[in-house]
């Protein structure tokens, strides 16, 4: 699955800055877990980068950090649908 980082704030100290991932940058899910000691929440692996033993107790990145590329590219199709709603209300 193919997500973008829509969140890139809040990078814990221990996590070195090449192990972080960067806002508006595209990544691949090679993984998601449901993480053990926080209730609801899931976490992803990613093929580009990856956090090692450096980012202990870091092991997986929140998905909240990220949104699917087909969620927006959906979002987009909303957004032209309605800029053509408007242009017809217009003539």
């Amino acid at each position: 699955m193919k997500v973008i980082c829509i969140d890139a704030d809040n990078k814990p100290q221990n996590v070195p800055i090449e192990e972080w991932v960067k806002e508006g940058d595209m990544y691949n899910v090679t993984r998601i877990v449901r993480m053990g000691l926080q209730k609801d929440i899931y976490g992803f692996l990613l093929k580009e980068v990856q956090l090692s033993s450096r980012s202990f107790p870091y092991e997986l990145y929140n998905a909240s950090r990220f949104l699917p590329i087909d969620i927006l590219s959906d979002i987009k199709k909303e957004e032209k649908i309605n800029v053509e709603d408007v242009n017809l209300e217009l003539i």
